[in-house]
């Protein structure tokens, strides 16, 4: 600013230099009755020839500061370093399909969220009130956490006996909430469903064709199996197979059946699972098997290597118990939340209060 007017003040003097003689000849050839108009004029005329230059330079001074300190340059925002920022990559692309983001629909997963979600829950097909209270919670996790990419049901999916007029009624329609967020549905076949020889129709209501495959989630194969037909010798040859087939490194394989190898609940441990299939989870690492069937929560201690999980209490309960492999066991209305990592599987149980009944990490694989 003192520049400015150091600057003025030298036109003013350049100007008077030049002006004064001039309006002094002028005034002496002007008429007196003219000479005070004649004064009004030319200081009119003066000052607002000063205030132009003025304005003049100043508006140069300013250009001339902008350009050296950067803010006139165009597209380079203000910074120390001048880089210009990366622009946002939120909301700046659709989602890559097949992905489901954590943080809702349209945002991305952060680094520290799980690659996968899996919700399980057993035993699910009365179509009640107790089921939609579970699937409340599990809509309501869904909210905090992001939408799951599965759905595991394991068995007993319409009760009483497996009536397959009624599967919009007791799958479709009680868990809508959780599949219409794109999650993927994998039905496991329990007795009550083959109790009326319409698990085939069942299956094909529900897009699958036998009570045995495989389905794929991110890097996790879950392996279906149909405990109700355990002594079929081509079921067992094709898990056999599934087990010891190559796969990607850093793939997990999880196991879901109806009925439990290992269990402290009313029915017990079923033994012709234990005896037919147990050996080769063992034998092939199975980190991970998933079973329903007795109404209630339980996980066992890792046995050879693997920890057994019943989770049939997601409508109906029964009391439960504890063996020497029982390490959690709770007669509680709850559904199962599996997030997948790159180096563990995260399990959680909870109630249809939202309450965190229990959790345990698998490393691996």
């Amino acid at each position: 600013m003192a520049h400015s007017l150091h600057v003025t003040g030298d036109i003013g003097t350049r100007f008077d230099a030049v002006a004064r003689p001039v309006l002094r000849d002028e005034e002496a050839n002007r008429p007196p009755r003219r000479r005070n108009a004649v004064d009004h004029e030319v200081m009119t005329r003066r000052r607002t020839l000063v205030a132009v230059l003025v304005v003049l330079v100043l508006v140069t001074v300013a250009t001339v500061w902008a350009l050296a300190t950067g803010l006139g340059a165009p597209g380079r925002p203000a910074g120390d370093d001048g880089a210009r920022p990366a622009p946002s990559a939120v909301g700046t692309a659709p989602p890559t399909a097949g992905t489901v983001p954590s943080a809702g629909p349209t945002g991305p997963r952060s680094p520290s969220a799980p690659e996968a979600r899996i919700a399980v829950a057993g035993d699910t097909g009365t179509g009640d009130q107790e089921i939609r209270e579970t699937v409340d919670a599990m809509v309501a996790r869904e909210d905090r956490q992001g939408p799951y990419d599965a759905l595991v049901l394991l068995g007993d999916i319409v009760y009483d006996d497996g009536d397959a007029s009624q599967v919009d009624e007791r799958v479709t329609d009680p868990f809508a909430p959780v599949l219409d967020t794109g999650a993927e549905l994998v039905p496991v076949l329990g007795n009550h469903d083959v109790a009326s020889g319409e698990q085939n129709q069942i299956l094909a209501d529900l897009g699958r064709s036998r009570g045995w495959y495989v389905q794929e989630v991110g890097r996790v194969r879950i392996v279906v199996l149909d405990s109700n037909r355990v002594d079929d010798a081509g079921q067992t040859r094709w898990l056999e197979k599934t087990l010891a087939a190559d796969v990607p490194p850093g793939t997990w394989t999880v196991v879901a059946l109806h009925h439990p190898p290992f269990s402290a609940g009313e029915h017990g441990s079923d033994m012709a699972v234990r005896e037919e299939w147990v050996p080769l989870f063992e034998k092939f690492g199975v980190p991970l098997v998933l079973a329903g069937h007795d109404h209630d929560y339980q996980r066992s201690r890792p046995i050879d290597g693997v920890t057994y999980v019943v989770s049939g209490g997601a409508a109906k309960l029964r009391p439960t118990g504890r063996e020497d492999f029982t390490e959690v066991s709770t007669s509680t209305r709850h559904f199962l939340d599996l997030a997948v990592y790159g180096d563990r599987l995260v399990g959680r149980a909870v109630d249809q209060s939202g309450r965190v009944l229990d959790e345990f990490t698998i490393p691996g694989p």
